[in-house]
């Protein structure tokens, strides 16, 4: 192989790589204009006013990682106290290895959404590696709980263009977060979770939240259950409603019209972020 051929190949395997990893770019700043992606509720792409907006003073609450058996009653039980709603992104592994806690979070009244298959950040998976995650994670999902899904967010809030293509191909929306209380961390308490997600939140924020300590440090689900009641009873004290993403009705399915379409209200266009795999990013 002569020179120029040496070059070109190089030159072709580097636009691949860089257009592989483009969509990871919806997670910073300087990204979110090309990569558009949820964080916001009440109709809001990157903070404007986009079409129609929600209730104003709802805040989505989501929790991604589970469900894991010995965690998510306590969740459950908080959540039935509070009289709140939320989304949990559950992961296809930890809902094969606990089906029934993935069932007891859709009987709460709660909805289902997607963190992939495995919590692996996806710069790191192939495009064929990566539509079979979020293959595998649907049919696992959907088949344990019979729920539909209607929202995907990546692991560590990274995709890569197979995973943001396959979303879209899918049928989900792609959603992040505006706040998060970096619960994952070891040195994180109850009160600094609380602190973290409170501080500078706005009308329609998504709040990141884990109910699930396998990705991340031991104990963290006990310290999130913890911040849960102080965080919603200040949101509620700030004139914040916390919900789910998705406006869902007690089977878990999302709220449908007379004539079958989703309602209006279901969730904004906007975005927010980073994710934990570094231990500075989260998700």
């Amino acid at each position: 192989m002569n020179v120029s051929r040496v070059r070109a190949a190089t030159a072709a395997a580097a636009a691949l790589a860089v257009g592989h990893a483009l969509p990871a770019l919806a997670a910073v700043p300087g990204g979110r204009s090309l990569f558009r992606t949820t964080r916001r509720l009440n109709g809001r792409v990157n903070g404007e006013v986009n079409g129609d907006s929600g209730p104003p003073g709802r805040v989505g609450l989501t929790f991604d990682d589970g469900p894991e058996t010995g965690a998510v009653d306590g969740f459950l039980e908080v959540l039935r106290e509070l009289d709140v709603k939320a989304t949990f992104f559950v992961v296809g592994e930890q809902v094969r290895r606990s089906p029934d806690a993935a069932r007891r979070i859709v009987e709460a009244g709660h909805e289902i959404a997607c963190h992939g298959y495995r919590h692996l950040n996806h710069l790191r998976l192939t495009p064929p590696a990566t539509i079979r995650d979020l293959r595998d994670a649907r049919d696992t999902i959907s088949g344990e709980t019979g729920a539909e899904i209607r929202h995907f967010r990546p692991p560590y809030g990274v995709f890569n263009a197979a995973s943001w293509v396959t979303a879209a191909r899918f049928g989900w929306e792609r959603v992040l977060w505006a706040r998060w209380g970096r619960d994952w961390e070891e040195d994180a308490t109850p009160d600094l979770i609380r602190h973290r997600v409170m501080s500078g939140l706005r009308d329609g924020d998504i709040i990141l939240l884990h109910d699930a300590e396998a990705y991340s440090s031991s104990g963290s689900w006990r310290r999130t259950l913890g911040a849960l009641e102080p965080i919603v009873s200040e949101l509620r004290g700030r004139g914040f409603e916390p919900g789910p993403v998705g406006l869902v009705s007690p089977n878990g399915h999302p709220l449908r019209t007379t004539n079958g379409a989703g309602p209006s209200a279901n969730g904004g266009r906007s975005a927010g972020g980073g994710g934990h795999e570094a231990k500075g990013t989260a998700s």
